[in-house]
């Protein structure tokens, strides 16, 4: 007997818990109901400066509408955010409101990993081969490709390149940048990267005259091997500057001209 009166007292405390909880939500919904949007608060969960704290707030202004005033129920939290991340430089956005009337914006920017100029025009790729443009006032401090870029974009283009060559190319670049990026020795040694028209790449080392043509961007690994032979081994058996340009494109080859090509 003892035993059912206890079970009946935990379902009455049960039910009862169930009561409370529902009443707190409920009040907690017409609370907020009743609350407005007072202030607007931006955070940025980088360090990059793509886009500003007034940018968003202009944007916002012009796109969504004034969000100070309107009841925080009412902010379409979904849209400010699908909004805000069709901007190029802008990989997520997330917005959500507080009690205290404030709307939170938290806005994470697309890092850029590598920048592509050409003789008019260029862009920046993140890891993954997005490409988004250049910004007017602000220059993101990554590795430039310059020269005759073979991947065609019109002004202000974001996604990843229109045709298949230019995605299987800038991918092959950024496969290149990270082999590079993770060797101590070849980031300190290369400094300057060339293309010339139909994607052959093009590399300046610090301290040597030679200029090292490695071709398309693919078997980096081995080229930079053979450019490292050629450092330890040929270099050194002729007088300084006697090459002007070292090749390696071609598969199990170092060829020395002593002719600019």
């Amino acid at each position: 007997m003892k035993a059912v009166i206890r079970y009946s007292f935990a379902a009455v405390l049960a039910a009862a818990l169930c009561v409370g909880m529902g009443f707190l939500y409920h009040h907690v919904r017409q609370e907020a109901s009743g609350s407005v949007c007072n202030r607007l608060e931006i955070s940025f969960a980088d360090s990059l400066h793509f886009v500003r704290e007034q940018d968003i707030r202009e944007y916002l202004d012009s796109r969504y509408g004034p969000c100070i005033g309107e009841r925080l129920d009412s902010i379409r939290l979904a849209s400010i955010e699908d909004m805000l991340e069709s901007r190029s430089a802008v990989m997520r956005a997330e917005a959500w409101t507080t009690r205290d009337g404030t709307l939170h914006i938290d806005i994470t920017q697309r890092a850029p990993v590598l920048r592509f100029q050409g003789d008019e025009s260029g862009f920046y790729v993140d890891e993954h081969g997005y490409i988004f443009p250049l910004h007017p006032s602000y220059t993101a401090p990554v590795p430039v490709v310059e020269g005759a870029i073979p991947v065609s974009v019109p002004a202000g283009f974001k996604g990843e390149a229109p045709d298949e060559g230019g995605r299987a190319w800038i991918a092959g670049v950024l496969e290149m940048n990270r082999f590079i990026s993770a060797s101590r020795t070849w980031r300190r040694n290369i400094e300057h990267i060339r293309v010339r028209p139909g994607g052959d790449l093009l590399l300046s080392l610090t301290g040597r005259d030679e200029l090292f043509l490695v071709g398309q961007p693919e078997d980096i690994p081995d080229k930079l091997m053979r450019i490292d032979r050629y450092i330890g081994v040929i270099a050194p058996s002729k007088p300084e500057g006697y090459y002007k340009t070292v090749i390696v494109k071609y598969n199990k080859q170092i060829i020395c001209s002593q002719k600019d090509t």
